[in-house]
């Protein structure tokens, strides 16, 4: 047993000495780096305005593995993302940045690591959609706001329509049979091979135009369509330079009292995206405009905006109650919940759909 004077002449022993086990822990944890190896990899889409988040993140991982970033290192991390993450978003917004680590061999207790880039497009992302995925890659039935405004404007043979980004033909293919006579534009060479297959199946006479609408010289004629659609295609435009040159393309196919019809996410309740948002937003095939952008964008091109509503209520209205939703991620996605982790009612953008006509 230890008596009060053995305890008080351990005390004065240990006066000097740490014996506090907590603080003791600490400092054992603190050499533990010596004899700790870890590597890894990270891939994160190249979203140039979120440098500082990331930052922050590599910041904290490296610092679990017992390897603390100075302020320099930091800086000289900042400086590498954020030239990859603008070199791969101006590239395509589908490009990820990837970060290898590893600790170095001892008895060194630095850390090493590898900035790179990996560069996707819309082809590619598609290409791997008919590859990975089981069709109908876009849900069965078409667009009900589509076929609406086919029918309002006469007797299908009289009403061409052109169905730019056309996909696997979930619109075009309706449309011919109905008798409209019928052109599609696709950029993606694999979904234009579905149509183009599905077509020949049927016999449909349709005209299958492979190429970007925004760029190309596709030998469409002008002034001949009675409707033009682009159905979730805006979703993939870039900025609001592209917006206005689909305008531009749009008016000059259309016939004089021809309808432009599209969808778009637009902001609700008086939100204004921020950088990030935008940005994100390509990511996740949900590119945001304004409706003053649209305004800016269709000016001088005699198109009148006639009318704009939910693609959500509009086709849930519509469709059949057993067909709905059309596919998983419709709903979710049309409400804008792929960019917002929030309940439905919560976010603060949708999916919309936007009706020009043509002035005659």
């Amino acid at each position: 047993m230890v008596g009060p004077r053995m305890t008080e002449s351990l005390t004065k022993t240990a006066a000097g000495h740490e014996l506090d086990p907590v603080l003791l822990r600490e400092s054992m944890l603190r050499r533990l780096p010596k004899r700790l190896f870890a590597q890894g990899r990270v891939r994160m889409p190249a979203v140039p305005a979120l440098l500082d988040y990331y930052v922050e993140t590599f910041d904290k991982i490296f610092a679990v593995h017992g390897r603390k970033f100075k302020p320099p290192e930091i800086e000289q991390m900042r400086g590498l993302l954020d030239e990859k993450l603008k070199e791969g978003f101006a590239a395509s917004p589908y490009s990820y940045v990837h970060v290898r680590f590893q600790t170095d061999e001892l008895p060194k207790t630095s850390l090493s690591y590898f900035v790179s880039l990996e560069v996707s497009t819309i082809e590619n992302e598609y290409a791997t959609w008919v590859a990975t995925r089981t069709p109908p890659l876009f849900g069965t039935h078409p667009d009900s706001k589509v076929m609406d405004l086919a029918r309002s404007l006469g007797a299908p043979a009289d009403v061409p329509v052109l169905d730019i980004g056309a996909g696997t033909g979930r619109n075009t293919l309706p449309l011919a049979r109905n008798g409209h006579p019928t052109s599609a534009v696709e950029l993606s060479p694999d979904l234009a091979k579905i149509l183009r297959g599905e077509a020949e199946k049927e016999r449909l006479p349709v005209t299958l135009v492979e190429g970007n609408v925004l760029v190309d010289d596709l030998g469409l004629p002008k002034g001949h369509f009675q409707l033009v659609i682009l159905c979730e295609v805006v979703s993939h435009f870039r900025n609001v330079a592209q917006v206005r040159r689909m305008f531009e393309k749009t008016s000059e196919l259309l016939a004089p009292g021809g309808l432009l019809a599209f969808s778009v996410f637009l902001p609700v309740g008086g939100y204004q995206p921020d950088p990030i948002a935008r940005e994100l937003s390509q990511v996740f095939w949900s590119t945001l405009y304004t409706r003053q952008e649209l305004v800016e964008s269709s000016a001088g091109l005699g198109l009148s905006l006639m009318t704009e509503e939910s693609v959500c209520d509009y086709e849930k209205k519509r469709l059949p109650e057993a067909n709905w939703p059309p596919t998983g991620w419709f709903v979710e996605w049309t409400r804008g919940i792929d960019i917002f982790n929030l309940p439905i009612q919560k976010s603060p953008v949708d999916m919309r759909w936007v009706v020009y006509r043509k002035n005659g």
